[in-house]
This record gives C-alpha cells, structure tokens and sequence, in this order.
C-alpha cells in the first residue's frame, strides 16, 4: 500500500469513529481477516491492520475526551485491573528482553523475523488490545448489550469475508472438489508464508460467533445466510486438513451447548430446557430448520473425509507426526538454559532466531538482505544477497524471495538479472499461478553459476534466460489466479548477490517492481517452501515460557483463567455472549495445544480483545448488567 492510501486509510478510520465511537467494534473485528497486503507491500513487521487501528485509537480517544470521560464513573481496581496490569508489564519486560537479545532496536520497513522489530511484531498484539480497553469500557457502560451484539456482529462480518476468500482460492487452485490434492488452505493469512497455524486460530476462536448469529436471529431469510455461514465455514475448517483444527472446533461447540444450558439454570432454574427452547424458538421452523443444517453438516464432513485421499494421508502420518512435534518441543525447552531464560524467556519474537541458530541442523532454510555498496560515503550500488541453508542437514524446503505479477495474456517469459558469486551456486527462478504456498503451474529455470573469469573472480556477471513450462495467464472470470514470481538459492552455504532483475514476455517492459533494489525490499515478499521449523514452536504454552519466562507464561494463564470463570460462573455469567466468548477462548487454547498462536498478531489481537472483553463484562455495576441483559 502506498504512503497515501495508507494515511487515506489512517484518516478515514479517526473520522468514523470519532463521529460513531461504537463502529470500531464492527470495524476492527470485520477487516481483521483481510486488511494485510504483505505479497504486495513486503511489509512483515508492519501491517494495513495495524494503520486501521492507529487511526481507530485517534479517532476514539479523541472522542473519548470530547465527551468529558470524567463523568463516567471510575474502573473498579478488581483482580483483572490487577492482572492486566500485571501481564502489560510481563509483555513489556518480555519485549525490552527480546530487543536486547537482537543487539537493539534498529527501525527497517523490511526487517525479517530475525531482526529486532520482530519483538514489536508479537508484542503489538496485547499492547494495541490493552489501548481499546477505555473505549471497550465506554461502549458497555453505554449500552452493554449494544456493545456486545455489536463486536459479535462484526466478528461474524469478518469471518464471512474470510469464507468467501477461501471459497475464491479453492476455487482458483486446487478445485472446490479436490480433497485428495495436497493443499492447504491458508485464506489472506499471509503470515502463513512460513506456516503456522494463522487460519487454524482464527476458525476455532469465530465458529462459536456463528453459532450465536444462528441463535439471535429471528428473520428466516437471515437465518438461511448463516446457515450457508456455517455449512461454508465447516468447509473451510475440513480444507485446512489440519486435525488440530477439528479438535479445536468441534469441541468448544459441545461446551458451548453446555455453557448455554448452565446459563439458562441460572436464569430460569427448573424450567432451564423450557428457556432454551423458548430462545432456540422451537417447535416452530427454527428447530425443523437447525436439525436441517446439523444432517448438512455431517454429510459435508463425510464427503470431504472420504472424497479424497489426503485427509487419510493426514491420520496415517498422526503417530510420526506427534513424535517429531514432541523432539521439536523438547529443542525448544533447550533454548532456556539460564535461570534467567526461565524466570523471564528469551524475549518477545527471538525464539526463530534463536532455535534456528543453536538447534543443530534445524537451521533456517535461507535468508534474503538488502545491501549497498558505498564509495566516499554514496551508495553506488544496490543489492540482494540471497542465502542457501547454512547447511544441508535435513532440511526439505527452500527460502525465496517472490513478488506478485500480472500478466496479461498466456506467453512464455524471459529473466534478466546481474548475478556475482564466490563459488559455484545454483540459482532457482520460478513464475507460478500460486495463492501463497503451493504452486498450480510453473514456468522455471535452474541455473548454475560459476565466477567470473578474468582478474576478478567476484565481478558482477550478466544472465538471460528463458523460462521453461506451460502458458501462463489463462483465467477464469470466477476464479482468477494470483502469479508469483521467485528467486532462490539451494545450496547449502552458498550466497548469490542480485541485482537488477528483469521480468519480460514479449513485451520489452519490466513486469516487476523495483528490480533494482533501489527502494530496499519494497513489494518484495520472502516465503519459505514445505520447511518451516525454526519459525514456530507448535505449542502455546511452549510459546510464552520460552520468550516470555515463568513469569509471563503465570501471568498469562491467571488472566486467562479470571476471564473464563467470570464467564461460566462470575459476574458476566448472564450476558448473552458470555457462553460464546467462553467457547471461543477454550477454542484457542485447543489449537494452542498443536499450534503456535501469539506469532499471529492480528488473530492474538483479537484473542487478547474478547479475554479483556471477559474481564470488563466482570467489573460492569450489577444494576446495568441486569438491565442489558
């Protein structure tokens, strides 16, 4: 995105909820899934989201203070202020740690997961949830049952402009009917680039927000679209072929069922189930209509567990699967190896970093540096240094640097780059149809680079290839394919300086941006191929002991755990989402037991969001929770 459109955008967001303070519960949850453009920007560090939420906080606080904040009455200094306090300053002792552990802050718009910003990156998560926390607060005081119903809606918004962009990429790559190909579907995760469970968290803390849409609705027609909500939503969970998912969904929706009849006893007493049925609006066409969607439901699992071949490769592999997860985490545990390390971590985003450099043979796949060259203090030239694996071990994936295309029409395409070496390298380039990690179809060349003869060994040599492969650019008008371009290098301990990169079909104009490096790594996205260890420790729990410390990982699970009790036995027990918000805070924790979670900024902000959401449904005076229930 363009500095204009993103200050466009920062505006935009101050102005519409200074004008309506309570739109950012719809706004926030509903661009969540989507407002990400990394393939385009190079942005890793940074995100449109993150512009969204700038602008939201501008506009919200500055209506906060128009409104004279001081007659609102103060917040209670219950057990949650406490304990939200108390995980703040956990994140950001966890957070100078993590910067201390990279040498210290060094501002690049392009940094890699490897540099200090990546501390900001997972830390920005629970520093902009607790920043929402005096607008979280006005909008239930208002109107508690507004303010809920209102992020509840939002959420379901989001969802379903993630289902429809599933829908698209299934559609466009693998066929919405081809369960027995090896793909994955990742969404506009983009963060997935080096796996992780990005979709997975986000499908298992929402499912439950379907539910609830399907219960508050009265309207047949309404009703009907979230039925297609919910039956496309499962769809979604079952392509991720991720089991972890399965569990993490699936489960939640029982407590939830649970969870709705225990706040039912509460309210009703004996007649309990004739509440519920009375909500639920039974016996009429709401019951006929939910058994209806159950029996969809279930057929769609069946024909999509047995449609294909890959799910079944999927529970073969289970047993080794898990074995291989456990010798990960036990790397992971070996990362803490002072007594420091375990009071405290290693600090906020340095677990990749770290894992990658002291876990033998687990080391990145490559790495991709932007560098210049200076003479009398100018930079005369401008560059890409691409890296292999430090060394081959057992490494099965690539590191690349990729950047989208378009092109027009089907043709064959040719590569011009400057290339310099220090001993022979192979170099990969690839043109693909490809959404983010597997490639549909591919017109590619493999080259071999020796240095130069002459003097100097190390001078920069022209190259020109052709690639080779099938026509690219046919589209479909209901499911056009996203083009990628890459470049990377595969020998273990070998670096190739780039430069000057051009893409050409028969049109003599560069289809890429930015060939020269002269911008830095603007619209330049690096992705890792089918390897994706050091990135992510697979456990949530793993995951704040290693970079947040006994400490943090404590101070976390208290916050948690106040958060659900007060939805399933405290105060916020009775409003009407607390079942929902319960189930989907369950639902994380499920995925966090296979998955890293918090290496997700937008979806551990949306996590954090609804625990503090718990928390201050808790401190609400009794006498205007009573009345918006």
């Amino acid at each position: 995105m363009s500095t204009m459109l993103a200050l466009v955008l920062l505006c935009l967001a101050s102005c519409l909820v200074a004008w309506q303070p309570r739109l950012w519960l719809w706004l926030v949850p509903t661009c969540l899934p989507w407002l990400n453009f990394s393939p385009w920007t190079g942005w890793l560090m940074f995100e449109e989201f993150d512009i969204l939420l700038l602008g939201v906080l501008a506009g919200g606080y500055a209506r906060l203070a128009w409104d004279k904040p001081a007659s609102l009455p103060k917040p209670p200094r219950s057990a949650g202020h406490w304990l939200v306090l108390l995980v703040l300053v956990s994140g950001v002792v966890s957070l100078w740690r993590g910067l201390a552990d990279a040498g210290g802050l060094s501002f690049d718009w392009f940094a890699n997961y490897s540099d200090a910003l990546n501390s900001w990156r997972v830390f920005k998560s629970l520093g902009f949830a607790a920043l929402f926390l005096p607008l979280l607060r006005r909008e239930l005081l208002q109107s508690t049952r507004q303010a809920t119903t209102t992020l509840a809606t939002g959420v379901v918004s989001g969802l379903t402009l993630m289902v429809l962009a599933t829908l698209w990429e299934r559609a466009a790559f693998p066929g919405l009917l081809d369960f027995s190909n090896p793909y994955r579907t990742v969404a506009l995760f983009w963060e997935m680039h080096v796996g992780g469970a990005a979709i997975d968290s986000y499908l298992a803390l929402t499912a439950p927000f379907v539910v609830w849409a399907l219960y508050a609705t009265r309207r047949p027609a309404l009703w009907v679209s979230l039925a297609l909500l919910a039956i496309s939503g499962a769809y979604i969970c079952l392509t991720t072929f991720a089991r972890g998912v399965y569990l993490a969904v699936l489960a939640p929706l029982v407590l939830l069922a649970f969870l709705l009849w225990l706040q039912n006893q509460t309210r009703h007493g004996r007649s309990a189930w004739q509440g519920l049925r009375q909500q639920i609006g039974a016996p009429g066409w709401r019951l006929k209509a939910s058994v209806v969607l159950v029996l969809a439901l279930v057929l769609e699992v069946v024909g999509v567990l047995e449609g294909g071949s890959f799910m079944s490769e999927r529970l073969t592999s289970a047993g080794q699967d898990l074995s291989s997860r456990v010798e990960h985490w036990k790397n992971g545990l070996g990362l803490l190896r002072r007594p420091t390390d375990w009071l405290l971590g290693k600090g906020l985003g340095r677990l990749p970093a770290n894992y990658a450099a002291q876990v033998p043979f687990e080391e990145f796949p490559g790495d991709a540096r932007h560098q210049q060259e200076t003479q009398d203090g100018q930079a005369t030239q401008q560059f890409v240094s691409l890296y292999g694996p430090k060394t081959q071990g057992k490494l099965g994936g690539v590191y690349e640097l990729t950047q989208r295309v378009a092109l027009t029409e089907p043709e064959r395409y040719r590569v011009r780059l400057a290339v310099r070496v220090k001993q022979a390298t192979r170099i990969e380039l690839f043109l693909c149809e490809r959404h983010l990690l597997y490639d549909r179809a591919c017109q590619a060349a493999f080259l071999l680079i020796q240095p130069a003869e002459g003097v100097d060994p190390f001078a920069w040599q022209p190259i020109t290839v052709a690639l080779q492969g099938p026509l690219l650019g046919y589209e479909r008008w209901f499911a056009p394919r996203l083009k990628m371009f890459s470049i990377s290098v595969v020998d273990a301990g070998s670096q190739a300086d780039v430069d000057n990169i051009v893409l050409t079909g028969r049109r003599p104009q560069n289809l890429l941006v930015n060939g020269d490096f002269s911008a830095g790594l603007a619209r330049w996205f690096p992705a890792a191929q089918s390897y994706f260890v050091p990135w992510h420790l697979d456990n949530l729990l793993l995951e704040l002991l290693v970079e947040r410390g006994g400490l943090g990982l404590l101070a976390c699970l208290l916050l948690i755990g106040y958060a659900l009790w007060h939805l399933v036995l405290g105060r916020a027990r009775l409003n009407t989402l607390a079942p929902y918000v319960a189930a989907s805070l369950v639902a994380v924790l499920l995925v966090g037991l296979v998955s890293s979670v918090m290496d997700v900024p937008r979806v551990a902000f949306l996590f954090f969001l609804l625990v503090f959401l718990a928390i201050k449904l808790s401190e609400m005076p009794q006498e205007a929770s009573s009345r918006q229930h």
